[in-house]
């Protein structure tokens, strides 16, 4: 009787650990299908972003390739309007005439614009220009691809019923950068420039034969042409370019140093007066030859497009494209008051005929 009243007691016990365990597994159990419905959720939402994803992704590579069309459009319509540009070389002379035309025009309204940029400056450094004036995207466009070593003068009509747009870059540096909203253009500046008459000296390189001129506006004053035996490029490979190179080397720099001799002979005879030094050509010979150049007047570069081989009977034509102004138009085709001007700027173009 003792044994089965201790035997059922032990077997409630054991009744009750296992509902207890019971218990503690459904409450697992919940829990875990509680996770995995919303581990399911998650899933299918995963789902679902990654098809929106997939499909931005698509709309987006869709977009880009548009935009990449309508950029490559866009850049050929303006090397189309950059090819269109018209520019010439003008002697001074004639620059100031052209200029004495910009300088009479008038307007009621304040609507002429008149922009100097010093070398390697920009309309974006102007403080308040882009929020005043808005230029046709063309001439920033144009303003941009002009490289200038002297910097450049911008005319511009904003009313567009005279000259729509004449750009200068003169031939010696802009000294201030400046901009103007008025009835007239100001042409003081450039005017100066172009007016001056310093002592310029003006080097023009080229391997065997380089010239270097103390010049004025009107004429030279004393020059000096260097000339040496150098080697023609070498065409053939191997060994032998090789040994022809390193020929044609030894004969540029026996050529520099003559060329350096005469420059510094001719620059310290005219020192006190000199102001600027014009250097165009071959950039390694003008390092060669301006090598420990320390004189207290500026070195510029530029190019003088010298077409002709150097002789005294053409070495005018050097002083004259030194002096001479570069003068762009990006008026519109139909804008017959820029046309006209331009035609006249053509007629004043620089010949080396």
């Amino acid at each position: 009787m003792f044994n089965r009243l201790f035997s059922r007691k032990e077997v409630q016990k054991q009744i009750e650990v296992l509902q207890t365990r019971i218990n503690e597994l459904e409450s697992e159990n919940k829990l875990l299908s509680t996770r995995l419905s919303k581990r399911d959720r998650q899933t299918k939402k995963a789902v679902s972003d990654k098809q929106g994803a997939d499909l931005a992704l698509k709309k987006a590579a869709s977009r880009i390739e548009y935009l990449e069309h309508e950029l490559e459009k866009q850049k050929e319509q303006r090397q189309i309007t950059f090819n269109r540009t018209r520019s010439f070389t003008v002697t001074n002379a004639q620059s100031c005439n052209l200029l004495f035309q910009i300088g009479s025009i008038r307007s009621k309204n304040e609507n002429l614009v008149t922009v100097y940029l010093r070398p390697e400056e920009s309309i974006h450094d102007r403080d308040g220009f882009e929020s005043t004036v808005e230029l046709d995207l063309e001439v920033k466009h144009q303003m941009q691809r002009i490289e200038s070593p002297t910097g450049m003068a911008l005319f511009y009509d904003l009313n567009r019923i005279g000259i729509v747009s004449i750009i200068v870059t003169p031939p010696f540096p802009i000294r201030e950068s400046e901009w103007r909203l008025d009835h007239t253009f100001d042409t003081t500046q450039l005017q100066e420039i172009l007016d001056s008459n310093q002592i310029v000296c003006i080097v023009l390189t080229h391997a065997g034969a380089t010239f270097i001129g103390i010049s004025n506006r009107e004429a030279f004053i004393d020059y000096k042409i260097v000339r040496s035996s150098v080697k023609e490029k070498h065409a053939k490979g191997g060994w032998s370019q090789r040994r022809f190179e390193r020929l044609r080397e030894e004969d540029i720099r026996h050529h520099a140093e003559k060329a350096r001799d005469a420059f510094e002979a001719l620059v310290d005879e005219y020192k006190s007066e000199i102001k600027i030094v014009v250097a165009s050509g071959e950039s390694n010979l003008i390092k060669e030859i301006t090598h420990g150049y320390s004189y207290p007047f500026p070195l510029l570069l530029r190019g003088l497009n010298v077409n002709a081989t150097i002789e005294k009977k053409n070495i005018d034509m050097i002083r004259v494209l030194a002096w001479s102004s570069r003068w762009y138009s990006g008026g519109r085709d139909s804008d017959e008051a820029t046309t006209d001007f331009c035609t006249n700027v053509k007629n004043h173009e620089i010949s080396q005929d």
